[in-house]
């Protein structure tokens, strides 16, 4: 019994030192800008508080389908600033963190070869993982954090955890 106990607090603690992102990405191209990288970053412990929430709004709101905003129809216009308020919530109280990176088209890039123009996707992804959360800064720690990525969905067509 004791070990079992103990074997939960140590999940329990392993959990803590977990955090989550979520990426997704456009790299469609408009007049001014290009190549949308986007994130939330959420610690393991608020996880189900966020998707139970989110989700339990989205079925209030007979919300259904993925949101979009290029999809959005005055009818319900009121219903995503509704959700998208109770999702700012969360990133007013610290429970979300969200980082978008994206490139301004007037601005050209110096040094760039044909091997960063044929990985375009993944090098800018690199990037915006390393640098938008500002992981590199965490204070060491006895145990590390663990880091789990899910992205929307790759090229090469996976769309797990990596």
């Amino acid at each position: 019994m004791v070990l079992k106990r103990h074997l939960i607090l140590q999940a329990i603690n392993y959990m803590l030192k977990e955090l989550i992102l979520y990426a997704d990405e456009s790299v469609k191209s408009g007049e001014f800008y290009s190549n949308f990288y986007g994130g939330c970053l959420i610690r393991s412990e608020d996880i189900e508080t966020v998707k139970e929430a989110l989700k339990s709004k989205t079925e209030e709101l007979h919300l259904n389908s993925e949101l979009k905003w290029q999809k959005v129809t005055s009818q319900y216009l009121d219903k995503y600033f509704e959700l998208m308020n109770l999702f700012f919530d969360f990133v007013q109280e610290d429970v979300i963190k969200v980082r978008i990176m994206f490139m301004q088209n007037n601005v050209e890039a110096v040094g760039i070869e044909e091997y960063h123009k044929e990985h375009e996707y993944f090098l800018l992804y690199y990037q915006f993982i390393k640098h938008a959360f500002g992981l590199g800064y965490i204070p060491s720690q006895d145990d590390p954090i663990r880091l789990r990525i899910y992205f929307d969905r790759l090229p090469d067509g996976y769309s797990g955890p990596y």
